[in-house]
């Protein structure tokens, strides 16, 4: 099975926004959940790549832009299912045989930079294919990136953080999110003993949610 630390929510400070506005997580951070959780039992492979310098129009200074596309496979180890014969009855030998999934993926870059333009595709291409193993899949839920606005803007501003604390109490009750939990059942939830501003940033803080 996909081990669930692999899909775990990715911390709210690593969560960026592109120029149209999108959340997005870096190519980074998601090598890295790939290494701390899998270690080697990973592998990404380019299976096919193509530039076309001129698919896209060049850029206000007259410089020719590229577009770039990349096509890869990201294949999950998963752990051992048995030992197998290998071989004929005089030469056989034994193996263990190990269980792996496989998931594709495909990106696309413009740039003016060729080099760029490929890099930058192959890890929207690692992205797509993390996202079909559940990895920052999240993202792709209004609820959630509504649930991050409130955890960014909860640093700084004492109404998000109210918010925040009634958005996280429905959450892990598993309630209507347009509901009011009661004082006592956010602090419960908290594990605090007042609703001050200064009480649920600290045990927010503590809790990593912020």
């Amino acid at each position: 099975m996909i081990p669930d630390t692999l899909t775990e929510r990715f911390h709210h400070t690593l969560i960026k926004k592109n120029q149209a506005g999108q959340d997005f997580v870096g190519i980074a951070d998601y090598i890295n959940r790939l290494n701390d959780v899998l270690g080697h039992a990973w592998a990404w492979q380019i299976n096919d790549w193509k530039l076309y310098p001129d698919a896209a129009p060049a850029t206000k200074n007259g410089k020719p832009q590229y577009l770039a596309v990349v096509q890869g496979t990201l294949t999950i180890i998963l752990n051992d299912i048995g030992v197998v014969s290998i071989g004929t009855d005089e030469d056989s030998f034994l193996t263990t045989q190990r269980a792996q999934v496989s998931r594709d993926g495909i990106g696309s870059n413009i740039n003016f930079d060729p080099d760029t333009a490929v890099k930058s595709a192959q890890a929207e291409a690692l992205k797509k294919a993390c996202h079909q193993f559940g990895i920052a899949l999240y993202l792709w839920q209004e609820a959630e990136r509504e649930f991050i606005a409130l955890q960014k803007a909860a640093l700084t501003n004492d109404i998000a953080l109210k918010s925040l604390a009634v958005a996280y109490t429905n959450r892990i009750h598993e309630s209507d999110p347009a509901t009011m939990p009661d004082k006592d059942v956010i602090m419960e939830t908290l594990n605090v003993s007042d609703l001050s501003t200064t009480t649920i940033r600290g045990r927010f803080t503590d809790m990593g949610v912020l």
